[in-house]
């Protein structure tokens, strides 16, 4: 018998004001443990699903049902990552990743510091735990921010083009990463991306989205089994996945 989804959508419409309608007739079922990527031509509303599955904003009609709460009851299951990595140019690496623990408020300066020093070695930072964010690099930063929103212990994790503003090489890394620390730490991911190749070397099914209104037009299976090394991206069977996506991304730009 199949497990009960995580996060359900049911017909969710998403209109801000009485401006055009964003999101429309979104179904969609998630199981724990997924790695969803969300791709879709610019406006075409990726970044408001993430901000409704957070209960950032409240969806227009429609039912979204996270671990059999609403959105905003279920916030302290998630974390959010920017394509910004939004650090305090003031404090040091191991301060910043502790700064999400501390404005929650009721976690104590030891307690604080010891799930700190588990995201920092986690993230491969543990040389860098002492420097400033204008001392690392950009592939750093985006570590910095990876580290303080996993110490939160989230059970869903949103990433919004975390990686877009990176090299490709770098991002490359940073996806290998992401896929090593999800085996460990085992969070459902949401992500957003223009990358196809991204996309496909991340997921587990990749929802493709249409504009105007923004409603799912195809959702892609990836048979890929994880772990997944960079070797993957040199296989026929990636690269056949990666044309066929972007087919399907192509067919909802016009």
């Amino acid at each position: 018998m199949m497990a009960l989804p995580q996060v359900y959508f049911k017909e969710v419409q998403k209109q801000f004001g009485t401006g055009p309608v964003i999101l429309d007739n979104i179904n969609l079922e998630v199981q724990a443990g997924e790695f969803i990527s969300l791709i879709g031509p610019s406006g075409c509303g990726k970044s408001t699903l993430l901000r409704l599955i957070s209960g950032l904003t409240p969806n227009t009609a429609g039912e979204i049902v996270i671990d059999g709460m609403t959105p905003e009851n279920a916030r302290a299951e998630m974390a959010y990552i920017f394509q910004e990595a939004n650090l305090l140019p003031w404090l040091r690496v191991q301060k910043n990743v502790e700064l999400a623990l501390k404005v929650q408020g009721h976690i104590d300066k030891y307690r604080r510091k010891d799930i700190a020093d588990k995201m920092i070695d986690l993230v491969g930072l543990d040389h860098a735990r002492n420097r400033f964010p204008h001392q690392l690099s950009g592939g750093m930063r985006m570590r910095v921010s990876i580290a303080r929103a996993l110490s939160l212990s989230p059970r869903i994790l949103l990433l919004d083009e975390p990686f877009g503003a990176l090299d490709e090489m770098t991002r490359d890394r940073l996806n290998e990463e992401i896929l090593e620390i999800r085996a460990k730490e085992n969070w459902t991911a949401f992500f957003v991306t223009h990358s196809v190749a991204e996309a496909v070397f991340l997921s587990s099914r990749i929802v493709v989205l249409s504009a105007n209104p923004g409603r799912v037009a195809e959702i892609i299976e990836v048979p890929f089994s994880y772990p997944r090394t960079a070797e993957l991206r040199e296989t026929t069977e990636f690269l056949d996945l990666v044309r066929r996506t972007s087919m399907s991304l192509r067919s909802v730009m016009h």
